[in-house]
């Protein structure tokens, strides 16, 4: 399988905006994967619907504009795509529209605490807790990043605040992990630890390179913005038969902080990691 995207440039492991425009390209990113990543949100959205979806007051007219812009989108991007599965009719409106895509999706809306979580769909979060969320403001839904809030923290919130109406950017996340579930909140995680033994003759099978793959825009006539994240999982085997990529990924856990380690549960397998990572390398 083929890498979708890689963000990382060989350099030391930082956080940064990485914002970069979207001129040609939609927001959107449907692939081979579609109709099994519906199938899956269809699962997630039957089994822990409390988990994956949240709103606040006043955010109704807002989500019926997501969903008008995400039909819209497809239209004019995969006008022959199918979804696979029903919808209902009492669904509020960011659930529908997420439905029709493999991304998650998020309401922000400008408020005096600065930008907040109005309502979202997120059936694929990586390692965090929808419900903790809403309603709260981006510093405190950063918060548990160490470090991410010091240093890049004070130019999110401006960005949200400057951004046009008409722009669309993209910006990308991303980490290692012994799952390639789509489906992996923190307190998922933590009660279904994969406790699967990763040791240098397995690793490269066992351990998953994902991205996130996100966009932002405003909404017509609105202070809100739309934030979209989209899950590519691969292999660190399929990662890596590019020396140039073995290289640039070994550079970066090379310089990563211990604490972001931690964070991302790094430090499990850390030892076997460099190690393999250093021989594909040379």
């Amino acid at each position: 399988m083929s890498l979708s995207y890689f963000p990382l440039d060989g350099n030391d492991f930082r956080f940064t905006l990485g914002l970069r425009a979207l001129k040609d390209r939609s927001w959107l990113h449907e692939d081979q994967n579609f109709r099994a990543d519906l199938v899956e949100k269809d699962r997630v959205l039957a089994k822990y619907y409390d988990h994956v979806v949240a709103t606040h007051p006043g955010s109704l007219q807002a989500q019926q504009k997501i969903l008008e812009l995400v039909r819209s989108e497809l239209q004019s991007t995969s006008p022959k795509i199918e979804c696979p599965v029903l919808f209902k009719s009492d669904e509020i409106p960011i659930v529908v529209a997420a439905r029709h895509v493999q991304e998650d999706l998020v309401l922000m809306r400008e408020s005096n605490n600065g930008y907040i979580l109005m309502a979202a769909c997120v059936c694929f979060p990586t390692g965090w807790n929808l419900q903790e969320k809403v309603g709260k403001p981006l510093m405190t839904i950063h918060d548990p990043v160490p470090d991410l809030n010091a240093r890049i923290g004070n130019p999110i919130d401006r960005f949200f605040q400057n951004l046009k109406e008409g722009k669309k950017v993209e910006r990308f996340n991303w980490g290692l992990y012994d799952c390639a579930d789509l489906f992996q909140p923190a307190w998922f995680r933590d009660a279904h630890r994969n406790t699967t033994q990763i040791d240098s003759e397995n690793i490269g099978q066992k351990v998953f390179f994902r991205v996130e793959r996100q966009t932002l825009q405003r909404l017509s006539n609105s202070k809100d913005i739309l934030f979209t994240i989209r899950i590519f999982t691969n292999t660190l085997d399929e990662v890596v038969s590019e020396k140039e990529r073995a290289s640039k990924l070994f550079q970066s856990m090379l310089s990563m902080p211990g604490s972001i380690k931690k964070y991302k549960s790094i430090n499990r397998f850390e030892a076997h990691l460099m190690a393999y990572l250093k021989a594909a390398s040379i």
